[in-house]
């Protein structure tokens, strides 16, 4: 979709690989604190995932419109997705299907 076709949705285009596997994990937790959601990401990536590599991407999600946050206490934030998130979320997922449904074929 380009502005030139007369529709043109928000896409993750900017959204890098780590921010969007944050995006995931969130749309499968309940409101985690961020260091639930570190937590998470770490049982996956192999290399050490610290909360302050999580908290300014948390923030540049935020602040994208694409994840809120809410104060838990005094010291705590949970996050979770806002509408807009959940629908580029499944956006994505859409283009991603779009080209990942051939290699079902391409198994030995």
């Amino acid at each position: 979709m380009t502005p030139e076709s007369g529709t043109w949705l928000d896409r993750m285009y900017d959204v890098n690989s780590f921010k969007r596997d944050m995006m995931v994990v969130l749309a499968g937790m309940d409101s985690p604190m961020g260091t639930e959601l570190t937590a998470e990401l770490q049982e996956y990536y192999s290399e050490e995932i610290t909360v302050g590599r999580v908290y300014p991407q948390l923030d540049d999600l935020v602040a994208k419109g694409l994840i809120k946050k809410k104060a838990k206490n005094g010291r705590e934030n949970k996050y979770q997705l806002t509408k807009r998130g959940v629908r580029e979320l499944q956006a994505h997922r859409e283009w991603e299907d779009k080209y990942l449904a051939p290699i079902s074929e391409l198994s030995p």
